[in-house]
């Protein structure tokens, strides 16, 4: 089968969950099943990545973020409906901008697609007028795949026809646990992340934070830990690849959002390695935690809560990692890749073009 995979941005230019998961996902297909993957995304400077699967670069007009993601909307649009006789199914990462790209083709040349709401792309855009109609129209008109259950109730709140079905992110399964003495934050400094909370929770601990990403917060994330004196390093931006280094330093992991989450690919990395896992109830990140047993779920921007459960982490060793054996044998049995290829896999079946 010939799969197409549309996502707005792509390795090393953007470093995101969605980008990393799909870049890992398209490489997964490609190695373990029969399908010939072919990867839309937008055209950037930089040299495409080395990668065992068709990569095809989508010009864009960078003068701005609207007219970039306009300008991909339009060529994007333009090349699958070229493009749409030489594929079976169009994935489109993200339910906006990319399902309504899906919508379009669709429309103009029959080509079965389905969509994927990550997170950001439905809770942060699905208030504003133009985007929501946008948004409706896919809904209405296909499969949407959502990560978790919680975020599939969410959606059907304010869409109840919708056709969604739950699959979630796929990871690797390193072969060593984690040993460090650090907790661990991995993301995108932006103000939804949390971070901040986290920074406050930890004022009265005597821990220290290992934060990889960046982001617009960071400068203000830097100095609220000098004020509170508390001890972060701020490790930047990494390669995806390199992120399992600095988990190996953790003994907890946190992710502190305070909205618009769906299930972040650091959380189950992080619990893949055998880290217990703090995380607040928002999206779809409580779903993948059973509080108590492989992690503990707080309120979104409760300081108190978050500082409590990591005193309850950091002093029992023992519960540690109890609760990361816990983990661990959770992510393997429900979000290794030989799952969520098998599971994609039956996806393509059901809509294909006959």
């Amino acid at each position: 089968m010939n799969v197409a995979i549309l996502v707005k941005e792509f390795p090393p230019d953007v470093i995101g969950g969605t980008e990393t998961q799909t870049l890992r996902m398209a490489r997964e297909l490609q190695e373990q099943t029969a399908h010939e993957v072919t990867v839309y995304t937008k055209r950037y400077p930089s040299d495409p990545p080395d990668v065992p699967f068709d990569l095809v670069g989508v010009p864009n007009w960078r003068r701005s973020p609207f007219l970039s993601t306009f300008t991909f909307v339009l060529a994007a649009t333009f090349m699958l409906v070229r493009d749409a006789d030489e594929f079976d199914v169009l994935q489109c990462m993200m339910v906006y901008p990319n399902g309504f790209v899906g919508w379009l083709v669709n429309r103009f040349q029959g080509l079965p697609y389905f969509a994927w709401i990550r997170g950001g792309d439905y809770y942060f855009m699905k208030d504003t007028p133009g985007k929501r109609w946008a948004i409706s129209k896919v809904l209405a008109d296909t499969l949407v795949l959502v990560q978790t259950e919680r975020v599939a109730s969410d959606v059907r709140d304010e869409f109840s026809d919708s056709n969604l079905d739950v699959l979630g992110n796929g990871v690797d399964i390193p072969e060593q646990t984690a040993d460090g003495d650090e907790i661990v934050f991995v993301g995108r400094l932006k103000d939804q992340k949390g971070v901040h909370v986290l920074i406050q929770a930890l004022e009265d601990l005597d821990e220290k934070l290992l934060i990889v990403g960046d982001g617009p917060e960071r400068e203000r994330l830097e100095r609220l830990a000098s004020r509170l004196d508390v001890e972060i390093e701020f490790v930047g931006e990494v390669n995806p690849e390199a992120v399992e280094e600095y988990l190996h330093r953790g003994k907890a992991f946190v992710l502190p959002s305070v909205r618009g989450e769906g299930l972040p690919n650091a959380v189950l990395e992080a619990m893949a390695i055998g880290l217990p896992v703090v995380v607040t109830g928002t999206g779809g990140v409580a779903d993948a935690v059973v509080d108590g047993e492989t992690g503990f779920i707080v309120e979104p921007g409760n300081e108190e809560g978050l500082r409590d459960r990591l005193e309850l982490l950091c002093e029992a060793d023992t519960r540690r990692e109890r609760m990361g054996v816990s983990a661990r044998k959770w992510v393997v049995e429900n979000h290794s890749w030989n799952t969520i290829i098998s599971d994609l896999d039956a996806v393509y079946r059901g809509i294909r073009r006959e």
